[in-house]
């Protein structure tokens, strides 16, 4: 591979890199590392709805590398006038306007792709029930094969265009990577680097607190950004969720605190939940919660290495809803993994000792980390101090 002259990087993203997103994404250690950190944010003409819902504050326009792009061409000038070679963290999508910017970027440079952040995902994809509920709503189905053709058109198309080098994080992480072309970087999940950053403190702190993650509920950017319709309403899902962390807080005999979600509305959560909600607070919470609660959650990967009690909960309308069977299945999956039984906050009359709810299956834990969160003999660094290392390495 042609050694570089050069530390130059740049991130194409195609969503609004935040204060948070800013530390996340390993700017911050690249600049520490003498390198010129550029963003190249293309939100603005991929999901117009999405880049008017995120408001200033959260844009991350403060930071000076940043440019926000109108549409494609302005995209496609810009990088065909670099004069160097580039690194680019590739961390877009596969329609046919991120591909045409991707197959741009890579002449000028190398493509390294984030693979990180792998769930548990039910193996089940088309049972019967599934069928039969779309076959009842028309265009949910008619809409759902457009969504397989778009898929598979996608995956043909990120074929063609392979990234130069790929971090993985976890087993499940690897799956799919099939070009010996491709350097692969052993890692682990970005969320890991906080555990690494907190191991001299100490960890098995409790403070007699139960910690629910909450997972954006009805009000997730995510929903507004994909033009995709939430897994709960907002009417049936706060007044079972409120009840039923009442119910456990009584019988446990622990306070309840509620970890925002980052991608969540905040102040519209702060009216909607009955207990007290923290922002940016996830890991410290789940640090010293004597018990977890949630969905379906990433952050669930903090409770598992710190061998938490996990109680994995649902609803009738996750259950039933149609609109939320992709939600059902993947709380369905979480659960399996983790070796629990799932607890529908909806029928409370079911639950006889909460107590029972709280077994750690150790061996299920491990292999979770194993799978899902850090690659087996990965160095136990912060994932992008391990990514500048090898980038380096290999190309100066």
């Amino acid at each position: 591979m042609k050694l570089y002259s050069q530390k130059q990087i740049i991130y194409l993203v195609c969503s609004h890199v935040s204060r948070r997103d800013f530390e996340r994404l390993g700017i911050k250690n690249w600049i520490d590392h003498g390198w010129k950190v550029e963003v190249f944010d293309i939100t603005k003409f991929l999901f117009p709805s999405f880049s008017k819902y995120i408001n200033g504050n959260k844009s991350g326009t403060y930071f000076e590398g940043l440019t926000v792009f109108q549409n494609i061409n302005e995209v496609l000038s810009t990088l065909k006038s670099l004069q160097n070679n580039v690194v680019f963290i590739d961390n877009i999508g596969f329609s046919s306007e991120e591909q045409k910017i991707r197959r741009v970027a890579r002449n000028h440079g190398v493509l390294v792709r984030i693979k990180l952040g792998s769930l548990p995902e039910s193996k089940n994809k088309n049972n019967i029930l599934s069928v039969f509920s779309l076959i009842k709503n028309p265009i949910s189905l008619v809409n759902k094969i457009i969504s397989f053709f778009k898929n598979k058109i996608e995956k043909i198309a990120a074929q063609k265009y392979f990234s130069d080098y790929i971090v993985v994080g976890g087993i499940k992480s690897m799956s799919g990577i099939n070009d010996k072309k491709t350097s692969i970087i052993k890692a682990h999940n970005m969320d890991y680097d906080i555990f690494i950053q907190e191991k001299q403190t100490k960890l098995n702190k409790k403070t007699n607190s139960i910690v629910f993650i909450d997972g954006g509920g009805a009000y997730h950017s995510d929903d507004i950004r994909f033009g995709a319709t939430p897994g709960v309403t907002a009417d049936n899902y706060y007044p079972v969720i409120n009840r039923g962390l009442n119910e456990i807080e009584k019988s446990l005999k622990l306070n309840i605190k509620i970890a925002a979600h980052p991608k969540s509305n905040f102040e519209i959560n702060q009216k909607k939940y009955n207990h007290s909600i923290f922002e940016n607070k996830t890991f410290e919470l789940i640090r010293d919660a004597d018990v977890v609660v949630s969905h379906n959650s990433t952050a669930l990967q903090w409770a598992v290495i710190m061998k938490k009690p996990i109680i994995i909960v649902t609803t009738d309308e996750i259950q039933n809803a149609p609109y939320a069977k992709i939600f059902k299945s993947s709380i369905d999956e979480f659960a399996i993994t983790l070796g629990k039984r799932v607890v529908n906050l909806s029928q409370l009359s079911s639950v006889t000792n909460w107590k029972d709810y709280l077994n750690v299956d150790d061996a299920k834990y491990e292999k979770y980390i194993e799978n899902y969160v850090k690659t087996k003999g990965s160095p136990e660094k912060l994932v992008w101090n391990i990514v500048i290392e090898y980038i380096e390495k290999d190309l100066f």
